[in-house]
């Protein structure tokens, strides 16, 4: 009986092995090479983790560092020093500098810097907005990287024009939604900021504008608080000081010079015929006289030293620390002839002078002043009588 040739089995191959088989060693084999590749990052992983502790360490610290700096203070000139050289010690960067916007021109101002050529100084001490660096990180809002000069100019900025830098990287100083300001950092070598470097830069921003913001409302504050200070201690017609602020002024100086033992002369000075002129000039030039003897005592005094007060209706006070009798003589002369070369019509000024006696009290020293004028006053006026 003759055999028949068996035929080989559908879906097998050359060598018997079936399409299933085959597709069945090559996930076996897929399947031991992703075990390898798994085994290989556990083994890799604590290095990997424990170099993304480190850097975030870094970071923390970097920020912790510039944080506690720009906390120091609330004067906007020192937070811009020391932030930036403190931004330049954490980064190990050598050159760099901080603008401040000015909303209303829509330009920005260089305020410090550090290691910048006299040249971009020059170019760079006011810069729109939307030119070079700062004005285009102002304008955008967002950070600014510039790896390689001589690639990538696209800000025509003169930093990035300059030869002697390859990397730039421009940072937002913002709060609040503004920029405030903007922090450019400067390199000799080309990508010197890594993108590793972007969330601590952008983070750094945040810390300087909140600071910044924290400056300006503090000033803001203060010039307020200031101004009221000095709206409730001077007097609204002539802006000498009032008679409140004259007897607190006085008891400093009197406990000064008695602590010090030096002189301290007191005037007072009383416009003469004031009711008069007033009935016939009418009270608004009667108060364009008052201003006059203002104007004649601040004149007539040292700026920062003598202090003059309108002690009440038409009586003033002037205070000449360091100033003995025969000095604050010759400072009261010269009040009356100031006042006098105004020529008012039948004014003049009685003045009385009174020198410390460090055995005295406040009121018999301004009593004894006070008296002092009387007789001037009553000996017909555009005098000067010592007590």
């Amino acid at each position: 009986m003759t055999k028949t040739p068996q035929q080989p089995m559908a879906g097998a191959s050359d060598d018997g092995t079936s399409d299933e088989l085959l597709q069945l060693r090559e996930q076996i084999t897929a399947a031991r090479a992703e075990i390898k590749r798994l085994e290989k990052a556990i083994h890799e992983y604590p290095d990997q983790l424990e170099q993304e502790v480190r850097e975030r360490t870094r970071e923390l610290e970097a920020v912790n560092r510039i944080a506690a700096t720009v906390s120091r203070s609330l004067e906007l000139d020192v937070i811009l020093r020391d932030s930036l050289a403190k931004v330049l010690e954490v980064l190990e960067v050598r050159v760099g500098a901080v603008f401040l916007t000015d909303d209303k021109k829509g330009e920005l101002n260089l305020m410090v810097h550090q290691g910048l050529p006299d040249d971009v100084v020059d170019e760079l001490q006011v810069t729109p907005v939307g030119e070079s660096c700062p004005g285009v990180v102002a304008l955008r809002g967002e950070l600014l990287l510039v790896q390689d000069s001589e690639d990538d100019s696209h800000t025509g900025s003169p930093i990035e024009r300059h030869p002697e830098f390859k990397s730039m990287a421009g940072v937002p100083l913002g709060s609040k939604g503004r920029v405030r300001g903007v922090l450019c950092l400067l390199s000799r070598k080309p990508e010197r900021f890594a993108e590793k470097d972007l969330r601590l830069l952008v983070t750094i921003g945040s810390e300087i504008g909140v600071a910044i913001e924290n400056a300006w409302l503090y000033e803001k504050s203060y010039t307020h608080s200031k101004k009221m200070e000095e709206l409730s201690i001077t007097d609204s017609l002539t802006n000498l000081f009032n008679r409140r602020y004259f007897y607190r002024r006085l008891k400093e100086e009197m406990a000064r010079a008695k602590r010090q033992k030096h002189s301290v002369s007191l005037l007072v000075v009383d416009l003469d015929n004031l009711k008069e002129y007033n009935d016939a000039h009418g009270h608004l030039k009667g108060d364009d006289a008052l201003r006059g003897v203002a104007q004649a005592i601040t004149n007539s005094i040292r700026q920062d030293v003598d202090n003059g007060f309108r002690y009440g209706g038409d009586e003033f006070a002037v205070i000449l620390p360091y100033s003995d009798a025969d000095e604050a003589g010759e400072v009261a002369e010269r009040i009356r002839k100031t006042f006098e070369e105004f020529g008012l019509d039948r004014t003049s000024l009685s003045i009385g002078l009174a020198e410390l006696d460090f055995e005295e009290e406040v009121d018999d020293f301004v009593t004894r002043a006070d008296s002092a004028m009387y007789v001037s006053k009553n000996s017909g006026g555009n005098r000067v009588n010592k007590a």
